[in-house]
């Protein structure tokens, strides 16, 4: 066929179509003119979705569930953003976020965040749970889950296929660790939140470690906070006289429940506070009662904003040494709201700044002394590592007999 000809048939076929596509839309005008965006409410969201509810109902060949579009939009709409704080969540994922900050739930016992990449990164496993004990480590990035790939968008829908089987049943997915790929089946456990453990090491010190800072259950009565208090107690029954808290791989949570451990340790004072961007703050304050003993603080990259504004504040108030290595530098904070329906968002609402003013968010704090782990442990949970092997106890307890 000659280019000549090609040119018109190319036309010709233009003008077909251009003819349909008006004649449609001189239809739709008739039809739907009321559902218009003008000049002057062109960025009215809410009457373009209204335009597009209508034609959907009134023109669209198949049949579909516009209950499941309005969650996915408003999803959509929340990841438009960019920012991995702000999250919408379908009634099935805000039940399980709330269980995530409560007292038990049924799934595998990983914390996950989103890194630099967009990856849904492993922060930690739980100590004694099912995915610690199928090998999982911290800083494996979490590729499948079923066989369907997942990215930091996606993370929300990740964790809850993860958690959506019964307790006895398994999950399947696929972890990358360093450049390898690694498939594990992992059996779905109730997984007690239990975040505190202690015990007395040498000479009147005692080791607590702070696994993350959980809310009250709905009962009332469990917590971290809570379980903070039995451990020292305890402790202080054995003769504690030094303490040092274990706040490594700790990726935070509920910033009240650091807040009141901090209260329990520090002097009267200031040991956070709050900025939204009206300037408006908030403050957090500790009371005359406080446990006067010599304390060390061990943290690392995967101590994260709760965990770093009890780090911060201790720091800033000389009460603690603290060693390891530099945190993660998490220093904002998620405001949680429910929905008539079940669903939520939890939205970043302020920045959080130590007693002496710091915002650590992007920075992280750094110790007062640095204590690199050796390389073959760098990827290692930390209740994994021997007393004998792990440096930077063991030079925390060196410096607290100092003290």
């Amino acid at each position: 066929m000659s280019n000549k000809k090609k040119i018109v048939l190319a036309v010709i076929i233009t003008a077909v179509v251009t003819a349909f596509i008006s004649s449609t839309l001189t239809s739709f005008i008739k039809d739907f003119s009321i559902f218009f965006i003008t000049e002057d409410d062109k960025n009215s969201f809410s009457k373009k979705i209204r335009a597009v509810d209508t034609m959907l109902a009134n023109k669209y060949l198949y049949d579909y569930d516009s209950n499941m579009l309005g969650e996915m939009a408003v999803k959509s709409y929340i990841e438009g953003l960019g920012e991995p704080y702000t999250h919408y969540y379908t009634k099935e994922e805000f039940s399980s976020y709330i269980n995530n900050i409560q007292d038990g739930y049924v799934g595998i016992g990983i914390i996950v965040g989103i890194n630099n990449d967009n990856e849904i990164e492993v922060i930690a496993p739980f100590e004694d749970g099912p995915a610690f004990k199928a090998g999982v480590k911290p800083g494996d990035i979490l590729k499948a889950v079923e066989g369907i790939e997942y990215n930091g968008d996606k993370m929300s829908e990740a964790v809850e296929v993860i958690k959506s089987g019964k307790e006895g049943t398994t999950v399947n997915i696929t972890l990358k660790r360093d450049s390898e790929e690694i498939n594990i089946s992992v059996e779905r456990q109730d997984i007690s939140s239990q975040s505190v453990k202690s015990e007395m090491i040498d000479d009147g010190i005692a080791y607590l470690r702070i696994t993350g800072f959980n809310m009250q259950s709905e009962n009332g009565e469990h917590s971290t906070y809570s379980e903070f208090c039995e451990n020292i107690q305890s402790l202080q029954e054995q003769g504690m006289d030094k303490l040092i808290i274990d706040l490594r791989d700790n990726p935070g949570g509920v910033l009240t429940g650091a807040c009141d451990i901090a209260d329990m340790l520090l002097p009267e004072g200031t040991i956070t506070y709050t900025e939204n961007k009206s300037g408006e703050r908030k403050y957090y304050n500790s009371d005359a009662e406080w446990l006067d003993i010599p304390m060390a603080v061990l943290i690392n990259g995967n101590s994260a904003s709760a965990s770093e504004v009890l780090t911060g504040a201790l720091k800033d108030y000389k009460k603690a040494t603290v060693v390891g290595t530099k945190s993660y530098g998490k220093g904002i904070v998620q405001d949680v709201y429910p929905f008539y329906d079940g669903s939520g968002i939890s939205i970043t609402s302020a920045k959080y700044y130590t007693p002496n003013g710091v915002c650590i968010h992007d920075v992280g704090i750094e110790p007062d002394v640095n204590v690199e782990m050796p390389e073959k442990y760098k990827d290692e949970s930390i209740s994994m590592i021997e007393r004998s092997e792990d440096v930077q106890l063991q030079k925390a307890i060196e410096i607290i007999k100092e003290k």
